[in-house]
């Protein structure tokens, strides 16, 4: 466990140490290894500093809520380091944090897709979390309907429309069916879902129809490799979730590779 605080004029040392101790001493009780550590300084870089010079392997940030049981919104510290991480960063509302700790397992992690390998690059760090629990990893890819063009005859459109969102759909449950099939043979319970619709409403609509204890997503995307940009549906699912959130920023793309 870690806190970091401002400046030495504004820390109190032992009581925040007093605190830790007690925290640390619930999740000891609980069977999880916990240690804890006070420092000072600007709290996302003393946050980040320390999780990349000690090999941190996930960041667990518990977030502000505001007014509405389904919505929180990030702040500026847990914003701060989620800009800035390559290291996975877990987020939980405040309001969630007892109960995430007291249920002491994932049953269901859902991993939203856009076929993408930005969008997969998470795969790894939900592979861990879930063997690690024993949870059930649920792939989801939302296929999203189609606007008609300015060319489009109100008599033609609909037609053309329904064969291509069933060619969406058969390629979406295809692409689908080969990831399922790779983390089966890993020795995972996973199963996988195609589903018709705006890809944050039926992200969160599905968390919540299948009792979900995650959510997890790549974040940041790049021209031309994912249009799921942080900013637009992690960012809505973040504000919208009621569920904890994973979330992962890969690297960019090599130049040229």
């Amino acid at each position: 466990m870690f806190t970091a605080c401002g400046m030495p004029g504004d820390c109190l040392e032992r009581p925040l140490r007093a605190y830790l101790e007690k925290r640390a001493g619930e999740l000891q009780s609980l069977g999880i290894k916990a240690s804890q550590l006070v420092t000072q300084g600007n709290p996302a870089d003393e946050i980040l500093d320390f999780a990349e010079k000690n090999d941190i392997g996930l960041i667990i940030i518990s977030t502000h809520g505001r007014t509405g049981i389904s919505h929180w919104a990030l702040g500026s510290i847990a914003s701060k380091v989620l800009q800035r991480s390559r290291i996975p960063v877990l987020l939980i509302r405040s309001t969630e944090s007892e109960a995430v700790v007291s249920e002491k397992e994932l049953r269901k992690i859902l991993l939203p897709l856009d076929g993408s390998q930005f969008a997969e690059a998470i795969i790894p760090c939900v592979e861990g979390l879930a063997e690690g629990m024993d949870s059930e990893v649920m792939l989801l890819k939302v296929v999203e309907p189609t606007e008609p063009p300015r060319w489009a005859t109100s008599g033609a459109w609909p037609e053309w429309e329904k064969d291509f969102i069933a060619k969406m759909e058969k390629e979406a449950k295809h692409y689908l069916s080969e990831r399922e099939s790779a983390l089966r043979n890993k020795g995972m319970k996973v199963g996988s879902a195609s589903l018709l619709g705006k890809p944050t409403q039926t992200i969160l609509q599905y968390a919540e129809d299948n009792s979900v204890s995650l959510i997890a997503l790549a974040t940041h995307g790049f021209s031309g490799i994912t249009k799921w940009a942080y900013g637009s549906v992690a960012s809505r699912i973040i504000e919208g979730s009621s569920k904890p959130v994973l979330l992962m920023r890969p690297p960019p793309p090599i130049s040229g590779a």
